[in-house]
């Protein structure tokens, strides 16, 4: 049992399974940069619907209207990246509605959220401001401003960096550290929920693929 009360087997699948929504996440951002060159639109108002979820004759879910679509547009033999493409926008879009809400209810954003939980995780509980952003797919504005935020409210602190003077740490402070451990037994309850009917290996197999999709895509935008 650790020193806020989680056993190591509670504290690393809520690891893996925050690991995987991430990938899922990240991932589906890297899908939309490489193909349209903007940002997608993650916030609540961004309509983002599914069709008909079937399952198909090996038992595999698919949108039947999307896959109607995909082949009246002629796109038969690229159906099954299209599809796939589609349901990982989708997820993506519903895991970040999840994530919304569930800061909210506990006082911060997604966003705010995705920061403590990394300092929390990071071995000395403090992490460059720029490694935050790039962790998160913000620009350095952008963190400059969480941060902003989470140290008005007392649950970070900025520091210098004792390996380089021109750097700027961001520590998670004691409100910190109690903000996000009164939050982990509800987290890992909710979370438990939105991987129901998968198995340890299915999750893994998830967090591969998906990271292997984002390295492809990194890959072609580098080459390109």
């Amino acid at each position: 049992m650790s020193e806020d009360g989680h056993s190591e087997a509670e504290r690393t699948a809520e690891e893996n399974l925050a690991y995987c929504v991430d990938a899922v996440r990240n991932a589906y951002v890297s899908i939309v940069r490489f193909l349209t060159m903007r940002k997608p639109d993650l916030s609540p108002h961004a309509a983002l619907t599914h069709g008909d979820i079937q399952g198909d004759a090996s038992g595999y879910l698919h949108d039947a209207a999307m896959r109607r679509a995909v082949i009246e547009m002629g796109g038969k033999g690229s159906v099954e990246v299209l599809e796939t493409l589609a349901a990982l926008r989708l997820a993506a879009k519903q895991i970040h509605d999840h994530m919304e809400r569930f800061a909210e209810s506990h006082g911060l954003s997604d966003s705010r959220l995705r920061v403590l939980t990394r300092l929390y995780h990071s071995p000395s509980r403090r992490l460059p401001l720029g490694v935050l952003a790039e962790g998160l797919n913000v620009t350095p504005r952008t963190m400059t401003d969480i941060v902003d935020v989470l140290e008005r409210d007392g649950l970070v602190r900025r520091v210098p960096d004792p390996a380089d003077r021109r750097s700027v740490l961001a520590l998670i402070s004691d409100a910190g550290l109690e903000r996000i451990n009164a939050m982990s037994r509800d987290a890992l309850t909710k979370q438990a929920a939105v991987a129901k009917g998968f198995t340890a290996d299915q999750l893994v197999q998830l967090r591969h693929l998906c990271l292997l999709l984002v390295r492809n895509l990194s890959g072609d935008a580098e080459g390109s």
